[in-house]
Order: C-alpha cells, then structure tokens, then sequence
C-alpha cells in the first residue's frame, strides 16, 4: 500500500510503481489461477485417456481371448491337465481302459503331431498312431509310400483331381492339398490285420464308445479344432463326378469320452484335447459318420 514519504515527485513515482506492481501481482494471480485450472483439466484429460486406453486395452485382451477360443476348439483342456487329472485318478482295472466316474481313456496311445513334415496327412498318421497302437510300428512315410495319391491340375478354368475314395487328392507333404476318405485306409491296413479291421462308417456313436471303452481307438472324421464343417473347394473326377471338399476336414484318434465330452488324441497339435461331445458328432455326421478301428486278435 502507498505511503507519502517525501517529495510529491518522489511520491508520485512510488505511487506509480505502487500501481504498477500492484497491477502485476493481480496480472500474474490471474495467470496462475488460469494455469491452476489449465493443469487441473490436463490431469482429467490424461485420466480420462489413461482410462480409455485401459478399456481398449481390456477389450483387446478379452477379443484375442474369444480369437484363441475359437482356433482352439470349444470346451477344450490342455493335456497337461488332461494327463494329470487322470494320473491322480485310479484305474478300473476290470476294463481295457481307464475308467474314472462317467470318463473312459485308453492309455498309450501314441502321440506325435503332423506338422511340419505333412502338413495335409491327419489321416495318414492318425493311421501310423492306430497301427503302432497294436504293435505295427512303421514310420509315417512308409505309410504314405502305400498310400495311394492323385495330382490335382487345372484344366480348362476347373480344378481335376482324384476321388477321394480312391486315393489321396494332392500329397500329404503338401499344404496344396485336400485329403482322403476311410476306404484307401482300410486297404491299406488289411495286409496287416486282416479280419481285425472294423469299418465303423455308417454305425450309430454308441458303438464307437463301445469300440473305446473296450479299449480300442478309434480313427474318426471331424474338423480341425472341433469347428464348424466349412465346405471350401471341389474338383472334377476322372469319372465326371464333382467332389465338394470341407477345408477344415480333419482325422483324430478318440481315445475317451465321457458324459459331456471327448478325448482326441489330435495329430493338428500333436497333444490330446477335450472337445465337447455333442458339437463333435455334428462334425462327424456332416462329415458322413467315417471310422475305422481294430479289434482284439
């Protein structure tokens, strides 16, 4: 506050630089409370973007969790779980199989995935895991060695290829190819077992838990990771016939099951998986209800 202290000269500039500083305390209040308000609202800023983030974040997360879902297969178990709850369980030793509660395993069936080597051959090596199963230990290209295999060529704006009823469409060493059905299987495996084979094709889901409560695998057309039958391709046959294909067709082993679910022992990851048993019949009767298995000597 002014204070006359002398001179009215002197007075008069100590007013004015009274004024003057005044006027600058009142200048720079101004400028602090607005830049007290311009910080509180970038903090609220940066916590709502802070927050945003961390929504996106979490949907992000939950949208690669329904993604691996999907490509995993519904009602899926790893096999370290799989294996362990069945490891602290004991057997019925009454049965060819494992028996715990409403779920029947068979045990040692061999276990080994198809890629990278044959990357089309789910069918082939499902084939070799049955085979060894019962003491016919040949390696999975000895297989392909009598496994009969059609080129698949373009002719005429039309894809040409084989029945698969007869042989093999493509290679099983190769990604451009299709697969197989049951029948080249079945003659594949009779110089070695003869009588035993059983051609489970047509036969009600009943006998197939039968087949494996008995304690004998089963090899059985469904889709990759128990998805939906998606048809994708088609060819035209030496006969004329066109062939429609499932892109997502699939050969597994069942080696359990119980009330709700199966156990597949699945050359796609070369581990054994759950999949629900209802939406894995769905996959097997659209896919004309194929199996094959062995039977007791």
């Amino acid at each position: 506050m002014y204070t006359p202290t002398g001179t009215w000269t002197e007075d008069l500039n100590a007013l004015i630089r009274e004024e003057r500083l005044a006027r600058w305390r009142g200048e720079m209040s101004g400028v602090l409370a607005d830049s007290k308000q311009d910080s509180e609202k970038a903090v609220i800023s940066f916590r709502l973007i802070d927050w945003s983030l961390a929504v996106v974040a979490v949907v992000f997360v939950a949208f690669l969790v329904l993604i691996g879902m999907y490509y995993t297969g519904s009602a899926e178990s790893s096999e370290s779980v799989i294996i362990s709850e069945l490891a602290a369980a004991r057997p019925d030793t009454s049965a060819p199989a494992l028996v715990i509660g409403s779920l029947v395993y068979i045990e040692n069936v061999p276990l080994f995935s198809q890629h990278p080597r044959w990357p089309t051959g789910c069918e082939v090596v499902s084939l070799a895991k049955l085979a060894g199963f019962y003491g016919v230990h040949k390696s999975v290209d000895e297989w392909i060695e009598l496994l009969p295999q059609g080129p698949l060529v373009w002719r005429n704006g039309r894809l040409h290829g084989p029945d698969p009823r007869e042989m093999f469409a493509g290679s099983p060493h190769s990604r451009q190819s299709f697969g197989v059905y049951h029948q080249p299987l079945l003659r594949m495996l009779e110089p070695y077992f003869g009588a035993r084979i059983i051609n489970m094709t047509k036969r009600p889901w009943e006998e197939y838990e039968a087949m494996v409560r008995a304690g004998n695998p089963v090899a059985v057309w469904g889709t990759i990771s128990n998805l939906p039958v998606r048809r994708t391709d088609s060819w035209v046959t030496p006969q004329g016939e066109v062939v429609h294909w499932n892109g997502n067709q699939h050969v597994m082993l069942l080696v359990g099951f119980s009330e709700t679910s199966v156990l597949v022992n699945d050359p796609w990851t070369g581990t054994l998986r759950r999949f629900d048993k209802n939406a894995f019949k769905q996959r097997w009767k659209a896919l004309g209800r194929q199996g094959i298995a062995i039977g007791p000597e």
